[in-house]
């Protein structure tokens, strides 16, 4: 061989030493940047399908009992759908489990109390990532006369 040659593979080598060094070290870089990225995009979509929910609870609380409204909602993800008060607020939240199984709690602030499936005393519900259409929001009345609005998820 040559001395063009050998020079042009000794070239060659150092760049693939280089790339596998480079590649080494960039990889986990990159993979726990997707993660990260796949989790925050998770959670901006559930945030916002709580919201299109929590918009259309406070456009439905100042009508009358018997009243109904109906809309669509995409449920980004398999979750469980639950109603809780704080300080006298009242809220609409749900956990996810990140890459890192880290819990991150997404919630909501809505008017009233709020209850789920056509029951008043039924405070979550497990929703499979699709379209929900004939998203029911509608006035019940518990046997104590405690008013809620019902969400029926179908």
């Amino acid at each position: 061989m040559d001395l063009k040659g050998q020079i042009a593979l000794e070239y060659l080598l150092m760049f693939f030493v280089i790339l596998i060094i480079f590649s080494v070290i960039s990889i986990p870089f990159i993979t726990g940047g997707i993660e990260n990225i796949n989790d925050l995009t998770e959670t901006i979509e559930v945030k916002s399908s709580l919201i299109e929910i929590g918009n259309n609870i406070k456009l439905f609380y100042p009508l009358d009992v018997g009243s109904k409204r109906t809309f669509s909602v995409y449920v980004p993800a398999n979750i469980v759908l639950y109603y809780t008060t704080d300080s006298s607020r009242h809220y609409i939240y749900t956990t996810l489990t990140l890459s890192d199984n880290t819990k991150k709690r997404v919630q909501v602030e809505v008017p009233c109390k709020i209850s789920f499936n056509g029951n008043a005393n039924h405070y979550y519900s497990s929703l499979k990532k699709r379209w929900y259409y004939n998203t029911e929001v509608k006035w019940l009345t518990s046997s104590n006369g405690e008013r809620s609005i019902n969400i029926k998820f179908e």
